[in-house]
């Protein structure tokens, strides 16, 4: 696979040119770049199939120089030193990222779901992708937005939308306001991790809910929760106090 490294930090650079050419040798460093401007460049002298992009350089950011390519036919990897908030939003998005200084093990991980993907997804789902992680990171007050994908589609769907999730076995089930159920690969423990920071909470191991989109709590039957679009959500016993608690720490 062709690659180029893009980041404003030359060490960084010749660090990742390192640990590739050691732990990724069937990748090819055709250049690399400094920035926005010889970024595009470069890109448009190589045509990788693989770009190591930096979140923010001195002339830009990542997107900045996305937007300006007519097309963008490779795969993305982020690299960023900002901390878990930045890291949490390219989770949500669903795209690739190491976190410097790199972890070998993670170069690997990610390079090997890069070959996977290439050319898997249509170029418009890639750019939406992008696009929702960079609202995401550089409009922290907007409603953040997650990446789901099922067999057939790629959804962006807004965050504070979601009601509720379940378990269904190794997949989980994504419940939205407007009636919408979209059905992901990826299990529920996944989702609590990406969601927790957003309001969301796990009153049963094969469940997760949406804090705001919750109307009651019926303490009848052992306890379960309605949600404001009259679906019920079963309370185990073991997190009882805890969703009792949820009331006093949020709401009084």
């Amino acid at each position: 696979m062709k690659v180029v490294l893009i980041d404003d930090e030359r060490p960084f650079r010749d660090g990742l040119r390192t640990l590739i050419e050691m732990y990724c040798p069937q990748l090819e460093i055709l250049g690399e770049a400094e920035g926005v401007a010889s970024g595009k460049a470069l890109i448009a002298q190589h045509q990788p199939q693989l770009v190591f992009l930096d979140v923010q350089m001195q002339d830009g950011t990542g997107l900045d120089l996305l937007r300006q390519l007519e097309e963008r036919p490779f795969e993305v990897i982020f690299t960023t030193a900002f901390d878990r908030f930045a890291l949490e939003a390219i989770k949500l998005s669903a795209l690739d990222y190491l976190l410097k200084p790199i972890d070998p093990e993670e170069l690997i991980l990610a390079v090997e779901k890069a070959e996977s993907n290439l050319h898997q997804q249509e170029e418009g789902q890639k750019w939406s992708q992008m696009q929702a992680v960079f609202q995401n990171f550089l409009q922290p007050q907007a409603p953040k937005k997650l990446v789901l994908k099922d067999a057939e589609n790629i959804y962006i769907v807004e965050v504070p939308e979601i009601i509720r999730c379940e378990a269904a076995g190794s997949y989980t089930r994504f419940h939205f306001v407007d009636g919408k159920e979209i059905l992901v690969s990826n299990n529920l423990r996944e989702y609590e991790k990406l969601l927790k920071p957003h309001d969301f909470f796990r009153p049963h191991h094969s469940h997760l809910f949406n804090l705001h989109q919750l109307d009651r709590f019926e303490k009848s039957q052992g306890g379960f929760l309605v949600m404001k679009d009259g679906s019920k959500v079963p309370v185990s016993v073991r997190r009882k106090d805890q969703i009792l608690r949820l009331f006093s720490t949020h709401w009084e």
